[in-house]
């Protein structure tokens, strides 16, 4: 392993328990779990406090664009929205060394909502555990997410199935349970197929198994799906040409 790579071949895969969809300025994300990403520094740093840590910089609201209330005459200012922005020095201790990262963390703090303008007196909570999960992120903590890996639902299934077999109390049981789902799926796979009304239909249910199985690095799984489309594909030919 390349040693500019340790720390971040330890910490790029995410714990799927820690992690959840929200949705950020109209974008839909993947929220990370603060507390696990400092878990995991602990576990790779040692406590916080002694092998990593974090001083603050600089905290400051910013201006954002005015709200407004109302249409035409009757359209008032509800004043300016307000952001609030913490710079932080993240630093850790490794191999004898101290490091340290500079990073920003930001939240809205006064804002419109439905209910008219709304503060949350959290934002300063927020944008510090903000600033902390970019500094982490910048070693490799939680890379997958970061990378947009979580954006393929087959990534996240298979690192699913890797997760419940290491954090299973039967390990063996859970592994006939997977074997067991493996093969109910490409049976029912195969069965949807066979009943396929097109070529298209045909072609886009056994591509859609196979990026699965694939994530899944199933190798035989594929195989089967590649068989079946091989075997019915004819049939649609043949009626074409009818």
């Amino acid at each position: 392993m390349n040693n500019n790579m340790s720390i971040w071949e330890k910490v790029q895969t995410t714990d799927t328990r820690f992690t959840k969809d929200a949705k950020v300025g109209g974008q839909q994300i993947t929220s990370l779990n603060g507390t696990a990403m400092i878990m995991k520094a602990t576990e790779v740093f040692g406590p916080a406090g002694i092998g990593f840590g974090w001083n603050v910089v600089e905290e400051r609201f910013d201006k954002g664009a005015e709200m407004f209330s109302g249409e035409g005459d009757k359209r008032v200012s509800l004043g300016h929205e307000l952001n609030h922005t913490v710079k932080i020095t993240f630093w850790f201790a490794l191999d004898g060394k101290r490091g340290e990262i500079e990073q920003y963390g930001c939240t809205q703090y006064l804002y419109k909502s439905k209910y008219g303008t709304t503060t949350d007196g959290e934002a300063p909570k927020k944008s510090l555990t903000d600033a902390i999960k970019k500094a982490l992120s910048m070693l490799g903590f939680s890379a997958d997410v970061f990378l947009g890996m979580f954006d393929d639902q087959n990534y996240v299934q298979q690192l699913q199935a890797e997760q419940a077999i290491e954090q299973a109390e039967d390990k063996e049981a859970e592994i006939e349970r997977q074997k067991q789902e493996r093969l109910d799926y490409i049976r029912s796979t195969i069965e949807t197929m066979q009943g396929a009304q097109s070529a298209q239909e045909l072609k886009k249910i056994h591509d859609h198994a196979v990026r699965r199985l694939t994530a899944r690095k199933d190798e035989s799984g594929v195989r089967r799906i590649a068989k079946e489309l091989v075997d019915l594909s004819p049939k649609f030919t043949q009626e074409n040409a009818a």
